[in-house]
């Protein structure tokens, strides 16, 4: 039987081990001196020996070109920086990971420290179960095994050999790979040294274990590649995450799906309303990226025309959100809305084709009804023309939809005042649905009600509640007094639209106050629309700055270098 010696030299520690599996005689070294590699040469019939052989002559290099090779320069390339990502920690932040790295790897730490750590790094366990890093319950064993053996345990070379083999396997179980023969290899990639991976298999299948002293220093050793390998960068790198302003996956996955067929949906309308119905039309109307997106998408749906692919869009959008669990998921929904540039603005560039535009867009605005999302939309275009931070141009567009909306409600309120009335003077009359305006085809009953509203509906958005999320398409007093509070000329139009449908009805001279208050807005709005420079005003203008056109002169008369002045004295 071998036995294994620790031998010293020049203030080195050598740790000898052999592999009894594949009885190679050839023992690994974990470290060695900076300037002589250190071999030792076990055989069966002869006693261990020490034999020093140079760097560079084991592979049968002379001395000149390991000279040479010495003194040859080193190029190195700058690492590529290591992307950042977000992980879901054990611990609670970056300070509770410090504290328990000082209470490790600190010089002066103590085993109170210590116990106070491996504590921690029991409850970093509880806390995320299997999912827990392998380093750190690898860093546990290690720290666990110490204290055992600080405290006189007797039996401290059956502790050791348990954490080794437990500290290995943990570390190997980052790269995956259990294979005995790939062992090695595994300790590379890692950047252990092989002797660990032959004390692994002393500690788990010997016949005797390695003296304690071995184990003692190997674990010192053990601990200290840890530090280096795991808790220095993660120290140095990580960094808090406020969980408030995290995305989660499918927040971020549903948002890129809707802005993609919001940005469809946009480009189609914009077709549709310039007369480019066909996509040999859209490819003289587009660019070529954006005349590439409505071919593939009208492809797949099988879409000829701009009309149908709104349809399809609208029914796109449907089965997204059908499939969300909208609660998390609606201020996404909404904003994503906000975001088609062309349709908040349509309104206002196609004020002589406004029945295209209604038609256009009547689906969509159906199926925000059937989905229960159009009092979220209406709040939506009213909030963004009190924002100060948008461009006009956008906060005049939401002022032009929203307005459109409050049209909707004071239609839906006369029409269901009418059948109130015709219920009450016949209880036997026919029940009406009104979620069946969400429809493109209507009853006979609702086409009358329709008509004797009083509104265009070539004009008007044809909308209902559905009968699951019922609305009376009444505001309370709250919803009036934020809107009076942030009134500007792009809201005026809607606080007067929402004075005859509040919940408690107001004075007549309540009604009369408000609505001269946002007579004075719109009547600023028009004036700073007269103002606004064009291209003709400044075409036919008189004045320039500081300089006027003179236009009693007839100047075509004028030879070059003759002022009018001087015509009639010539």
């Amino acid at each position: 039987m071998f036995k294994i010696r620790l031998y010293v030299q020049k203030n080195n520690l050598v740790f000898v081990t052999y592999d009894t599996f594949a009885e190679r005689g050839l023992e690994r070294l974990s470290r060695t001196s900076s300037v002589d590699k250190v071999q030792l040469h076990l055989s069966r019939h002869n006693k261990p020996k020490i034999m020093k052989s140079v760097s560079g002559l084991k592979n049968g290099k002379s001395n000149k070109k390991r000279k040479f090779e010495e003194h040859a320069p080193i190029t190195t390339t700058e690492p590529t920086p290591p992307k950042q990502r977000m992980v879901v920690t054990p611990w609670t932040d970056t300070a509770e990971f410090k504290m328990v790295y000082n209470w490790l790897f600190d010089k002066d730490t103590t085993p109170v420290n210590l116990r106070k750590a491996l504590s921690q790094l029991r409850i970093w366990s509880l806390r995320r179960g299997t999912l827990c890093p392998a380093s750190v319950l690898a860093t546990s064993v290690l720290i666990k095994a110490q204290l055992e053996d600080k405290q006189g345990n007797s039996n401290i070379q059956t502790t050791y050999a348990s954490a080794f083999t437990r500290f290995f396997n943990f570390m190997s179980s980052i790269m995956q790979d259990y294979n005995m023969s790939s062992m090695y290899e595994t300790a590379r990639k890692l950047g252990l040294q092989s002797f660990i991976v032959d004390l692994r298999h002393l500690c788990a299948h010997g016949q005797e274990l390695p003296p304690a002293v071995v184990l003692r220093h190997t674990a010192e050793h053990c601990t200290e590649w840890m530090r280096k390998f795991y808790w220095l960068p993660q120290r140095e790198k990580m960094a808090n995450l406020d969980a408030q302003n995290l995305q989660r996956k499918d927040k971020l996955k549903f948002e890129r799906e809707l802005s993609v067929l919001f940005e469809l949906y946009d480009l189609a309308l914009e077709c549709q309303l310039e007369g480019a119905y066909k996509l040999k039309a859209i490819n003289k109307l587009k660019s070529s990226m954006e005349f590439n997106k409505l071919r593939v998408y009208s492809s797949t749906k099988k879409a000829k025309t701009t009309m149908e692919m709104l349809n399809a869009v609208v029914n796109d959008l449907a089965a997204a959100i059908k499939r969300q669990p909208m609660e998390e998921l609606l201020d996404i929904y909404m904003s994503s809305v906000l975001n088609m540039k062309y349709f908040l603005v349509a309104g206002l560039k196609h004020t002589e084709q406004e029945e295209l535009l209604i038609e256009a867009t009547q689906e969509l605005f159906r199926l925000f009804a059937v989905q229960g999302y159009i009092e979220n939309l209406f709040v939506a275009f009213v909030q963004l023309t009190e924002n100060e931070n948008v461009s006009n141009e956008r906060r005049a567009g939401a002022s032009y939809w929203g307005s459109k909306m409050l049209q909707t409600f004071v239609m839906l309120s006369r029409m269901k005042r009418m059948y109130q009335e015709e219920l009450d003077m016949n209880p036997d009359f026919k029940p009406i649905d009104f979620s069946m305006l969400n429809k493109p085809v209507v009853s006979k009953l609702l086409r009358q009600l329709l008509i004797h509203s009083g509104v265009d509906q070539s004009l008007t958005l044809i909308f209902c509640e559905t009968s699951k999320k019922p609305r009376s398409w009444v505001f309370d007093e709250e919803f009036l007094i934020q809107r009076q509070n942030n009134l500007n000329t792009y809201s005026a139009t809607i606080l007067k639209g929402l004075l005859p449908l509040m919940d408690s009805p107001l004075t007549a001279e309540q009604i009369e106050n408000l609505t001269e208050l946002c007579n004075i807005y719109e009547a600023r709005s028009r004036k700073q629309s007269e103002e606004a420079p064009t291209i003709t005003n400044i075409a036919q203008s008189a004045t320039f700055g500081i300089w006027k056109l003179e236009t009693d002169y007839d100047w075509s008369k004028c030879a070059l270098g003759v002022l009018p002045e001087e015509i009639s004295l010539v």
